[in-house]
């Protein structure tokens, strides 16, 4: 056994230093602030893009010393992790703002009474009630029922029907106490400006299930440890990518995650799963490919049922399943379990959601989905917001083009347009996979093109790029894998640069969409090529082994 421990140390020996250094950097640093975080992150977005460049040429002229590349890598990745949390153990153990974490333990807690448009209605009154008031500056609120801005007053009458004729007494009592529990944490300039005008709680009742019945059996005071299901979850998915694609793709996964402005908001550990339908999907992606379809099948459900976009990503998978059976005149053995898998989970969420809150649940979070995407905002990255954008940079300039409230005009304007570009993606993606026989996993991200088409959602769910970074990273020998991981980083570098110069938020997202934009006609290039080409990639090989 010590041989061979000595042997793999031999072999391994730039890793084990650059970990080891790395690592007591990382000891060494003095906490930052965010803005400081966002400069390290601009730095090793641009590291990253250069390493990618450098392994190239290393893979060509030298491929001996790819370990001395891949060693570089980890400690980026490992310096990364460290500026993710801003060198501090206070963010990687505290919720930080508190905002997104009471809207999700709160409204999934007590679904039941509050449906989907109360939270705000009740949370004032309690208040309201309570001994020491920490809200009495409010003065309006969005009243969710209609997205409206209105008097306190209106959410003061809601909030009063709520406690008569959905609350009993005792459910009144431990909402009041939650409640109280988080708006002492609330500063009073975020209730004014933000909390109570923000669009609240919007994921499926399938959600709930999960997080809801989280909330439910975890005291308040304990909420920090629910927070830290999503660390255990995305340790678990990189875990999933190291099994099916080998430690390097996952330094690069890992390398995109710390460093994109996707992942500024909400920090991993400060919110209840916001990222376990990323770690879903993409744990998907690695059970297709070590070819467990049944898990693959439940694991995508689960990730759109969670938060009903991932859905999306079911098209790859079924234009291989048209195309198989065309060619096999049967459904393949592997379609079947992927099938299998799709459906128990489906019915465990839906029929659990069904039994627990009813289809009157549902059919308001329909309606409640419906106006959240109708809606836009300095957070949106897609199709859309390129076409709106006029140049601005600050807040006056945006002001002067008269606002936000113009620009989501326009896009709900063109949404019929834009379903049509998203429908012509989606063919292409279907002309591919039919033309290269690529394997489930190898399509599963094509996807990502309608969904930039037709789609405006907040950026943080862009985080789904992890899945363009795994198929980059596997296949760096060929050239246009090597030019789209360059571009996905180099663009995060870019975007960080914004919030450096203090450029205004909606122009540090927009940045992103203009990017994406390029990508996506890349993209569109190369699977253009491929389905005329109508060859398959060798695609179960990975960079590791090169």
């Amino acid at each position: 056994m010590s041989e061979q421990v000595r042997e793999w140390a031999g072999r391994h020996w730039p890793s084990l230093v650059a970990f080891v250094v790395a690592m007591a950097v990382v000891a060494l640093m003095p906490a930052e602030s965010r803005n400081d975080s966002h400069w390290w992150r601009m730095v090793l977005a641009g590291a990253g893009a250069i390493a990618v460049a450098v392994r190239v040429m290393v893979a060509k002229a030298a491929p001996h010393a790819l370990r001395f590349v891949r060693a570089s890598l980890l400690a980026i990745v490992v310096f990364g992790v460290g500026n993710y949390w801003q060198f501090d153990r206070t963010v990687f153990t505290g919720i930080g703002e508190v905002t997104d974490t009471t809207y999700y333990y709160l409204n999934s807690k007590y679904l039941a009474e509050l449906d989907y448009f109360g939270l705000y209605p009740a949370m004032l009154l309690a208040d309201m009630e309570h001994k020491q008031r920490h809200a009495p500056t409010i003065k309006q609120y969005r009243d969710l029922r209609d997205y409206e801005v209105k008097p306190v007053a209106v959410a003061m009458e809601h909030g009063r029907e709520l406690k008569a004729t959905r609350f009993t007494p005792e459910r009144w009592e431990q909402f009041t106490r939650d409640s109280d529990w988080f708006m002492r944490r609330l500063s009073n300039v975020a209730a004014r400006t933000n909390f109570f005008v923000d669009h609240g709680y919007n994921p499926p009742p399938t959600w709930t299930l999960v997080g809801g019945s989280l909330a439910e059996v975890t005291p308040v005071r304990h909420v920090h440890w629910i927070t830290q299901v999503d660390t255990l979850l995305v340790a678990l998915m990189f875990a999933g990518v190291v099994w099916a694609f080998g430690w390097e793709v996952m330094l690069w996964g890992v390398l995109f995650y710390v460093v994109t402005f996707s992942g500024r908001w909400p920090i991993l550990g400060q919110s209840i799963t916001r990222f376990d339908w990323l770690a879903m999907l993409v744990l998907s992606v690695c059970f297709w490919k070590k070819q467990r379809p049944g898990a693959a099948g439940a694991m995508m459900a689960y990730a759109a049922l969670n938060r009903v976009f991932p859905a999306i990503f079911f098209a790859s998978w079924f234009f291989t399943l048209v195309a198989d059976v065309w060619r096999e005149r049967r459904v393949p053995e592997a379609h079947l379990r992927f099938i299998g898998g799709a459906g128990v989970v489906s019915v465990v969420m839906l029929g659990g959601a069904l039994a627990l809150y009813g289809p009157g649940t549902f059919a308001t979070s329909g309606k409640n989905l419906w106006m959240h995407n109708q809606t836009y905002s300095s957070h949106r990255v897609g199709l859309g917001d390129v076409i709106v954008y006029r140049g601005e940079t600050t807040r006056k300039q945006i002001n002067a083009n008269g606002g936000i409230a113009p620009k989501e005009k326009k896009i709900q304007g063109m949404q019929g347009a834009l379903r049509v570009v998203g429908l012509l993606a989606l063919g292409l993606v279907a002309l591919t996979v039919v033309r290269t026989r690529l394997p489930v996993h190898e399509t599963i991200q094509l996807a990502v093109l309608p969904f930039f088409c037709m789609t405006n959602p907040q950026i943080n769910y862009y985080n789904l790029r992890l899945l363009l970074i795994l198929w980059h990273g596997a296949h760096l020998r060929r050239p246009e894998h090597q030019v789209g991981l360059a571009w996905l980083l180099a663009l995060e570098m870019v975007v960080q640069w914004t919030k450096v110069v203090e450029w205004d938020r909606y122009t540090t997202t927009t940045t992103t969409s203009m990017g994406l934009l390029i990508y996506m006609l890349g993209l569109v290039v190369w699977m253009v090529y491929r389905s005329v080409e109508g060859e398959s990639e060798a695609s179960t090989e990975s960079t590791v082994a090169a």
